[in-house]
């Protein structure tokens, strides 16, 4: 298929995204505002304050990776099959 991962971040992708999560939450920890934070490992204000609420609200533990989001695919291997070689033969064809 053209996106591996269902168009969304790679397995690594994700785990360096929840390192920041977890750095985060240390920093919390540690008594840093959200701005400072957002500040310090570069993200997004808006970011910080949500990974600060979710943080007061549940600890470390509600900022690690959920997983891939996205629902789960529906096709059959058969059909994914399929549809990789529509995809390939491009729209041509």
């Amino acid at each position: 298929m053209r996106y591996p991962d269902g168009g969304g971040l790679t397995p690594a992708a994700r785990a360096k995204r929840e390192q920041v999560r977890l750095e985060a939450a240390g920093l919390f920890a540690a008594g840093m505002s959200p701005p400072q934070v957002a500040r310090k490992l570069r993200v997004s204000r808006k970011s910080a304050y949500v990974w600060h609420k979710a943080w007061r609200t549940a600890g470390a533990q509600a900022l690690a990776s959920k997983g891939p989001g996205g629902q789960r695919c529906r096709l059959s291997d058969a059909q994914v099959e399929q549809l990789e070689a529509a995809l390939d033969a491009g729209p041509a064809v």
